[in-house]
């Protein structure tokens, strides 16, 4: 995969494919998210592999829900993390943005194509410009002041910068912005000298560790300026709020077309161990 160590990549779907089998879930879609998806890597950056996963359809109908996300310990390499599938509708219902990017990702570690394919086009459904457009432009809003510091690290200004256009992004075109920040940015200026200057300054960050400040070049700090300004004075009312709304119907739908390929659940073993266990409880064991 482009962008990501093989060794890496291999243990990523080492450690996929265990927790597929340690929780029988479908991994409907693998990711890599943060800086190595959005296309300005440090060499010490971590992986950030986040997936969508769906139990069989019994598993939604137990009386005590189980917890609704997988994860692995973070460490200094591998943050790996993910939600099931009604999470992952139910966060898109409300407007999350993350979710929104997840299925955007231009690094995809592994994926059923169809079960992939629907839930994208599902999530893009609720897709709305008003959470979205406050989303990022809260996120830039609270590190904006690290432009004035006279050394930055570069990790932050790709922060900023990152926040500030996806933000711009929307309020111009109503739309979810892409995560690959060079598309985003060329698709916001024309300007040859702006996209120069951001590629000397992502290739300068591949070669410094995140903690690591730099000297910004201040075509690239004037133009974030000034987009920080149009999205400031950008009037989120104008902004269309959530476009649909997925339901139930949905979610039996998607769970449908995933029980074709998965194992049958062990259904039987689940309720005999609820029985048991009020068994137990009326006998005072």
């Amino acid at each position: 995969m482009q962008g990501i160590d093989a060794a890496i990549e291999a243990e990523v779907q080492a450690k996929l494919g265990a927790l597929a089998s340690q929780h029988q879930v479908t991994i409907i879609s693998a990711i890599e998210s943060g800086s190595r998806s959005w296309g300005f890597p440090s060499p010490d950056s971590d992986y950030d592999v986040r997936f969508v996963y769906a139990h069989a359809s019994e598993w939604y109908i137990q009386l005590n829900p189980e917890r609704d996300v997988i994860e692995l310990p973070v460490n200094a390499v591998l943050d790996i993390g993910g939600w099931d599938v009604r999470k992952a509708m139910a966060l898109a219902n409300s407007g999350n943005s993350v979710i929104q990017e997840w299925m955007i990702s231009p690094l995809v570690y592994r994926e059923d194509a169809a079960q992939a394919a629907m839930l994208r086009e599902m999530v893009a459904s609720t897709f709305n410009a008003r959470a979205s457009f406050h989303h990022y432009s809260s996120m830039a809003k609270s590190m904006v002041a690290a432009l004035d510091a006279p050394d930055i690290k570069l990790k932050r200004f790709f922060y900023i910068s990152r926040a500030t256009l996806s933000a711009l992004w929307i309020a111009r075109e109503h739309s979810m912005p892409t995560t690959v920040f060079p598309d985003l940015l060329q698709a916001l200026t024309d300007d040859a000298a702006v996209l120069e200057a951001f590629q000397r300054q992502i290739r300068d960050k591949a070669t410094k560790t995140e903690a690591e400040t730099g000297v910004v070049d201040p075509l690239c700090l004037a133009f974030v300026r000034e987009a920080y300004r149009e999205v400031m004075a950008t009037d989120i009312e104008r902004l269309a709020p959530r476009r649909e709304a997925l339901g139930n119907e949905d979610l039996r739908a998607f769970l449908s077309v995933c029980q074709a390929v998965m194992p049958i659940p062990r259904l039987g073993s689940l309720v005999a161990s609820s029985f048991a266990e009020n068994s137990e409880a009326a006998n005072g064991l």
